[in-house]
């Protein structure tokens, strides 16, 4: 592992110029983070983070000048990590938090079966667990997700944040270490390749009999199985796959299981749990994620980067998954491979089509292919046109998912492959509207939908998800789907909405009027994450700014995923606040307010 580690970070090298790198503390990082202790850790950690290298100037191409390297919440970004350098998505904060959930604000399964049978649990002794230990496993899983876990998307926005503040080397880092290699330092594999054995949902194989049935991929026999590095990511990782939490689902393992014979017994213990390769958390971190930083590396001068650049490899190897993924003709690519688990939707997840998971994936198709076309390099020529086949069916189904009827973009459907219909879900969601209309822009919904569509969804997404409504019809943030009772204020997706309407003011064809009064509900929402969900947090000495993922504890509905929201530094909200100080859009490989590229 460290010379694996030693060789990345000399490729990496090869892509800078000698006084923009640090690599004595990079290779110390690399050879010893095995061995340092906790403490040792973060005295490294500080030291490598407050001497890596500035970004450049502030041009058009959206190149930082490294300016803003001081902000706290650059200092979050890059100290809220595990002692392996994983960076965590939340903070728990108070470290007590969880133990002060009330109880009305914890899980209740009314169906504990349907949640089928954790690894690391025997059938038989699964069986014999109460609904209150199934609701005390689910709470405790949710912990450790949040105490421990690294969703790969919130870390792809981050390093995206890093390497715009001017931490590229340290932004690099997840890609180089991390990913490249495909395991953390709990987890060995984080890819999801197991091989299909059939799919469940065709009754091809059946797991509740002690089968692994592996991912199926798209559904092409001869591609369902695709190679290693065109696997996708799990969307969250760890660096323990096992916490030393008791596991309360098994009552009667934890009284029998000895480690060998004659051994005294011993509990079984919570394990990570959530094995899920997602498609729109994948297009961040192999394609946004990737193309950004190279793009903050090199300057804005792409001919610079190597052709085996981890982070050059890992997208381009994501790209070739994706032809298997295509849901039929619909021009969508499926939500994650077939057999994935998926609690109460398990079987048929893997037919599901997401609407706000392909805008991910189109934004970062276009930024890596307009980084290629920016290389120059006759080798990527044909991934170009593979590249272009695939944003124009998915122009086509993103086009599709808008109901003129319900006045906003659906979430996506369930493709039937059998009878080539894609059944369509009408539940409102406002990522769904704020990231599709950041990655397609105003001019083009407007010519399909009719003069103002892209403001009429903002209007829609205003009245049903909107926090804290003005008099003057401004909000100051959104929740996550219906909202009028129950009034969350989301940090990331508030900041998306954001993020929205700054594209719509600043290009788009309405009156100055109209976009200086978009412009002012964009900032409206900024200044309130400021006010309202910003807070200073600690590292030891080092003081740092936070912002909440949501504020309160909340229950986003089933058919938007059905996850707890929770009012803690979160890594997505805390970049994208970041990021919109910085003037950085961060769907847009310069970080412009606009859907499109000048090729």
């Amino acid at each position: 592992d460290t010379d694996m580690a030693s060789e990345s970070t000399q490729e990496r090298a090869s892509l800078l110029n000698p006084d923009e790198i640090v690599p004595e503390v990079t290779n110390f990082l690399t050879k010893h983070k095995r061995v340092v202790g906790l403490v040792g850790a973060f005295i490294v950690v500080l030291f490598v983070f407050t001497h890596g290298h500035s970004g450049g100037g502030g041009r058009g191409d959206g190149i930082s000048d490294g300016s803003m390297k001081k902000d706290g919440r650059l200092t979050f970004l890059r100290l809220n990590s595990s002692p392996n350098w994983l960076p965590l998505s939340y903070m728990v904060d108070p470290p007590d938090y969880f133990e002060k959930v009330p109880s009305d604000l914890k899980p209740i399964l009314h169906n504990p079966e349907s949640q089928g049978v954790p690894m690391e649990c025997p059938a038989a002794d699964v069986k014999g667990a109460s609904g209150e230990q199934w609701n005390e496993y689910t709470f405790l899983s949710e912990k450790m997700f949040v105490a421990k876990g690294c969703n790969i998307y919130d870390a792809a926005v981050g390093t995206i944040a890093l390497s715009v503040g001017g931490y590229s080397d340290f932004a690099s880092y997840y890609y180089r270490q991390i990913l490249d290699p495909g395991k953390t330092a709990g987890l060995s594999n984080i890819r999801g390749n197991a091989r299909c054995a059939g799919r469940e949902a065709f009754n091809e194989c059946d797991s509740t009999k002690g089968v692994n049935c592996g991912l199926c991929y798209g559904d092409n026999n001869a591609t369902m199985s695709p190679g290693y590095r065109q696997s996708w990511f799990f969307r969250m990782i760890g660096d323990s796959f096992a916490w030393d939490t008791e596991n309360p689902l098994c009552p009667l393992a934890s009284t029998s299981v000895t480690k060998k014979p004659g051994e005294q017994p011993r509990p079984r213990y919570m394990t990570w749990t959530d094995w899920k390769p997602v498609l729109g958390d994948n297009a961040w971190a192999l394609l946004t994620g990737p193309a950004q930083v190279l793009w903050q590396d090199c300057k804005g001068q792409a001919q610079k980067i190597q052709e085996d650049a981890p982070e050059l490899k890992l997208a381009l190897d994501f790209v070739t998954s994706l032809k298997a993924m295509k849901a039929g003709d619909t021009g969508g690519i499926y939500f994650c491979p077939r057999n994935t688990y998926y609690a109460m939707y398990h079987v048929d997840i893997g037919s599901m089509v997401s609407t706000e998971n392909n805008a991910s994936l189109l934004a970062g198709l276009k930024a890596l292919r307009y980084l290629l076309k920016r290389m120059k390099n006759s080798l990527f020529k044909d991934k170009i046109e593979e590249i272009d086949d695939l944003i124009t069916g998915i122009q086509k189904f993103l086009k599709s998912a808008y109901d003129p009827n319900l006045g906003y973009f659906r979430t996506g459907g369930r493709y039937d492959v059998k009878t080539g219909v894609l059944n369509w879900d009408e539940v409102f969601a406002v990522d769904c509207q704020s990231w599709l209309g950041s990655v397609l822009g105003a001019n083009a919904i407007d010519k399909w939908f009719g003069h103002k569509t892209a403001i009429k969804i903002w209007e829609k997404t205003k009245e049903v998800a909107g926090y804290s409504k003005q008099p003057n019809g401004m909000v100051k943030g959104v929740g996550y789907s219906k909202n009028d009772v129950t009034q969350v204020f989301s940090g990331e997706w508030s900041l998306g909405a954001a993020n929205y309407l700054k594209i719509l003011a600043t290009d788009s064809s309405y009156s100055s009027g109209t976009k200086s009064d978009l412009l002012a509900q964009a900032n409206l929402i900024a200044k309130s994450i400021k006010e309202e969900m910003t807070r200073p947090v600690k590292f030891f000495a080092e003081s740092a700014q936070g912002v909440l993922y949501a504020n309160k504890r909340y229950m986003i509905p089933e058919d938007l995923g059905g996850w707890w929201t929770n009012p803690l530094p979160s890594r997505a909200s805390t970049a994208w606040s970041f990021l919109y100080d910085a003037n950085f859009n961060p769907l847009h490989l310069q970080g412009r307010f606009t859907a499109d590229y000048d090729m």
